[in-house]
């Protein structure tokens, strides 16, 4: 007698020849390869069926002697069911010298490109090769071994881009927990806890939540920090590149306002499109009135979003205790702002501490007791 096992995977799954996928609408997809099979705990992988045929008959079964699971690592037979086989961790499962197996860290040995496509994972990510324009990872914690380019990285705890990022303008790094770099330059960073730089953070947006910390430069952009920014070498740029530091308040929060006051911007330029369109041409009401409408609920919808964040985000009630300290150099060109009160800086300051008093900042120095 033979026993039938239903996969809940595709045991020939084949990461190493993965095909873009033909859309409904023709289009080719080129991005999203389906590079991992992801599974959550307690997930069904397997179950033994009596036939073919109630397998589905789509090629995920597998004929055996006897009714034994090809269980391996990471997953067990349900307790409730033993005619079931479940994963015991989040991950990615295959089969692994004949057994069943899931594990929770993804190890990427290239470059994140055309070959991989999109990469999803519930787990923890490793990247021996780099990240390429364009391209997205998702994660539980996220190590990139190469250098990052304009892509965006989400995970869910932390990030480190050991060879640092080159964002073009367009990438977005973005970690729920710590996020650390061995450089940055023209990306926008995101971080709930802390955010190091190892070198330097040109032209960036950077959003930490609890403290930022470069160790060399940071010049150009804006950096947002709830209590500390610390700067090793050199806080602003040569040339006069203006350079922003708020502290006071939730950093988070403050992009969040700031990406739906740029969708508000959006909202507004089409209203005004439609409405100076339909003053033109009356005969066009019928169509442009419906569209009108539906823009002015959008933008309502928008303006009371906007207005719920600005209702979360509160400055500190111990503002004295942010500050932005640079052992090294400040430059021209720096404006600092802790709360209400903001500075610019017009001449050359050395191993300085800014903090806030009085509703003032307040230069002092040396930048750290020794």
């Amino acid at each position: 007698m033979s026993y039938y096992l239903k996969h809940y995977f595709d045991p020939d799954f084949d990461f190493q020849n993965l095909k873009p996928q033909e859309l409904a609408d023709g289009r080719v997809d080129h991005y999203n390869l389906g590079y991992v099979q992801n599974v959550n705990q307690g997930q069904v992988v397997a179950q033994w069926v009596d036939s073919p045929e109630q397998a589905g008959g789509n090629g995920n079964q597998l004929a055996f002697e006897d009714k034994v699971f090809p269980a391996g690592k990471n997953t067990q037979v349900d307790p409730e069911d033993g005619d079931k086989l479940l994963a015991t961790v989040p991950g990615y499962v295959f089969y692994d010298d004949g057994k069943i197996t899931v594990k929770k860290t993804l190890n990427i040995r290239r470059d994140v490109d055309f070959h991989t496509g999109n990469i999803q994972f519930l787990g923890n990510v490793i990247i021996h090769g780099g990240v390429r324009s364009g391209f997205q990872v998702q994660g539980l914690n996220i190590m990139i071994k190469d250098t990052v380019d304009a892509a965006l990285i989400r995970a869910d705890e932390s990030i480190v881009a050991e060879a640092g990022i080159k964002g073009g303008s367009k990438g977005v790094v973005k970690a729920t927990g710590n996020l650390r770099a061995s450089y940055a330059e023209n990306a926008m960073l995101l971080a709930g806890g802390r955010t190091l730089i190892d070198a330097a953070c040109m032209h960036c947006e950077v959003f930490s939540g609890e403290q930022l910390a470069v160790k060399g430069r940071l010049a150009g952009g804006m950096a947002v920090s709830s209590r500390l920014i610390f700067v090793g070498e050199q806080l602003g740029g040569a040339l006069g590149a203006e350079t922003t530091l708020i502290l006071g308040y939730d950093a988070i929060l403050l992009n969040k306002s700031q990406l739906v006051e740029a969708r508000i911007k959006v909202s507004k330029d089409r209203l005004k499109e439609k409405q100076a369109l339909l003053a033109k041409h009356e005969d066009l009401a019928e169509e442009l009135a419906p569209q009108i409408a539906r823009e002015r609920e959008r933008l309502d919808k928008l303006l009371a979003r906007h207005r719920a964040i600005w209702s979360r985000i509160s400055r500190l009630e111990d503002m004295e205790s942010c500050r932005v300290v640079v052992p090294g150099k400040v430059l021209p060109g720096v404006e600092i702002c802790i709360g209400e009160a903001c500075l610019s800086v017009n001449e050359y300051l050395e191993d300085v501490c800014f903090t806030y008093k009085d509703y003032e900042i307040v230069i002092t120095s040396p930048a750290m007791k020794r």
